[in-house]
């Protein structure tokens, strides 16, 4: 068989539908992928069917800030970035799009993931919605230029690529704001009931592999009451919330707390023992007592707040369910309540059984 020229029409159709068939199909299995960086690795590694790129770069508009995917060799690298270097927030500026020659390369220079390409060009396109830049693609060639094909076909996928992983990015956004709101009190932006529970479980579980002691706080406002009649719910809301703006400033990071319920506040500390408890506790709860809450900023009124604590711990009795510290603590809080206030109780431990 006679093989057709370079320039044959027929066999540059042939290839052009090679390449759409190609972008097709990367389209129809970038459509279920809602991880950004599975999406990216998925193109890195089939782009090479429908352009021949030595290395790409996309940026997205995401707020706060933006997300960078860079590819090299069919390896995907993501970074999310504060402000956009020099090279990429020109051209994010200008929002024209244009094919850079290597030896011409304006300032600022290249960014090193292009320039480790080696190739003669870089291909650069802006990407918009609505008149408003949404991200910026920057394309390398390999040794050669690229082809007619290559810059008919790299906008067309950088385009559908763009948008895909915006949307995505998106999702995932809107997915983790649905997460946060299932498992965070309204009102004070802790943890919930149901979260800190959940958490105490899976901390619990932990403690009992490793044989290394839990310990959980009960912490309580005192006379909580008394702000809701004299000084209305609005002035209560207002204590509940600086009651955790404070929890949060005094917690430490192996220390993480959640709304129990009203006025109570459930801490799960692991690693803690019995004696570490007490050292958190009132670390805690002198925190909360050093300075008067303000209940209405427009006046600066302010009351003295103060919290009651139990604190119950697996020491002594490594196999204790949630329910049994919880009760355990529960009961040391009302001694702290009973004791005057303004104090922390440590439950004592149960007594061993015999042969234990």
């Amino acid at each position: 068989m006679q093989a057709r020229h370079p320039n044959d029409p027929l066999a540059a159709a042939q290839q052009q539908l090679v390449r759409y068939e190609a972008l097709f199909q990367l389209l129809d299995e970038l459509r279920p992928l809602d991880d950004v960086e599975a999406a990216a690795r998925l193109c890195a590694a089939r782009w090479k069917y429908i352009a021949q790129p030595g290395a790409w770069r996309l940026v997205l508009a995401q707020e706060p800030g933006f997300l960078c995917l860079t590819a090299h060799r069919g390896s995907v690298a993501v970074q999310r970035l504060e402000a956009l270097p020099p090279w990429d927030a020109h051209h994010w500026r200008t929002q024209h799009p244009c094919i850079i020659d290597a030896g011409a390369a304006p300032e600022p220079a290249w960014p090193p993931e292009l320039a480790l390409a080696g190739g003669r060009e870089v291909l650069v396109m802006p990407i918009a919605r609505a008149g408003v830049g949404v991200a910026l693609l920057g394309v390398a060639s390999k040794a050669e230029p690229f082809s007619a094909l290559d810059r008919k076909f790299i906008p067309l996928l950088g385009t559908q690529l763009a948008d895909h992983l915006l949307h995505a990015a998106l999702r995932q956004r809107e997915l983790e704001a649905l997460r946060a709101r299932a498992c965070t009190d309204a009102l004070t932006g802790a943890l919930n009931r149901a979260a800190i529970l959940d958490r105490l479980q899976g901390q619990l579980a932990l403690s009992r592999r490793t044989r290394v002691p839990l310990a959980l706080l009960i912490a309580d406002a005192d006379h909580f009451k008394r702000v809701n009649d004299g000084y209305g719910h609005s002035a209560g809301d207002e204590v509940l919330r600086e009651l955790c703006r404070r929890f949060r400033i005094l917690a430490r990071a192996s220390e993480c707390f959640g709304r129990y319920g009203g006025e109570e506040f459930l801490f799960v500390l692991y690693p803690c023992g019995a004696q570490e408890a007490l050292g958190a506790g009132n670390r805690i709860r002198a925190g909360i007592a050093a300075a008067p809450f303000v209940i209405d900023p427009a006046t600066g009124q302010a009351l003295a707040v103060t919290i009651s604590l139990g604190a119950a711990s697996t020491d002594g009795d490594p196999a204790a369910s949630a329910e049994t510290l919880i009760r355990r603590a529960d009961e040391a809080l009302y001694r702290s309540k009973a004791d005057g206030r303004n104090r922390l109780t440590l439950a004592t431990p149960p007594p061993r059984l015999a042969g234990a």
